[in-house]
């Protein structure tokens, strides 16, 4: 689950009534997800009913003033505020539907289950899923909006590549090297695989190096013996 309407449409199907739920504005939020439940992949809310919110990824405009860093008073007021404006929007969403992104992606998802795309690129998207696939769509979408960009690649590879590092230089432009801590398995070649192919120009030539760091001359942590690769 990501939105409010959600939160409200898994309630009704579980038979939980919507005054039970406690929405509050959440301690830490990832800026890709509005609903900061405890597990990932949670689909209802938890037994304590307490739900927290990114209220800053669609509703800035109306808490951008409830939760400033400075302000301290009235934490009890503001929280029952929060609490009963959230009812109202989340009743609304219901109402209205869905966002149009994320309409977007789930109409984008379903084209590549279709085949749509290549065979490789469905297997590839199936090995994201929760929240890596939330950042993968809505990096996919902002593609399909501004055009390939070594930026937008290098952002993606550094969200969804376990301790990855990407390289390039003025002295090489087409060349883009790219370093992950994890090991060189099929799983793990396929989603560097789908990056490159969805976020980067044809032109791009790159190279993946898993476990092993090259070694930098001048750099002593990329020159320890037995662990360093071999350019």
């Amino acid at each position: 689950m990501n939105y409010l309407w959600e939160i409200v449409l898994a309630c009704r199907e579980a038979g939980i009534n919507m005054e039970q739920i406690r929405f509050s504005q959440a301690r830490e939020a990832s800026p890709y997800l509005e609903l900061s439940l405890e597990y990932l992949n949670q689909e209802e809310p938890g037994e304590s009913r307490a739900v927290e919110i990114n209220t800053y990824y669609r509703f800035y405009e109306i808490f951008k003033e409830m939760f400033q860093p400075d302000l301290s008073e009235y934490p009890e007021l503001r929280a029952s505020l929060t609490n009963l404006i959230l009812h109202m929007l989340a009743e609304n969403d219901v109402i209205s539907g869905m966002t149009r992104t994320e309409y977007q992606k789930k109409m984008l998802a379903e084209c590549v289950r279709a085949n749509c795309f290549d065979v490789d690129i469905r297997n590839a998207f199936e090995l994201f899923e929760g929240q890596q696939r939330q950042i993968l769509l809505s990096g996919w979408l902002r593609c399909y909006c501004s055009g390939n960009s070594l930026t937008l690649f290098t952002d993606m590879v550094h969200q969804l590549i376990t301790d990855s590092i990407v390289y390039h230089s003025n002295e090489a432009p087409d060349e883009i090297l790219i370093y992950t801590s994890m090991r060189k398995t099929r799983e793990a070649e396929s989603r560097i695989f789908l990056l490159t192919e969805i976020f980067l120009d044809i032109h791009y030539q790159v190279e993946v190096f898993y476990e092993y760091h090259f070694g930098i001359i001048g750099v002593a942590e990329t020159m320890m013996i037995g662990e360093i690769a071999l350019c």
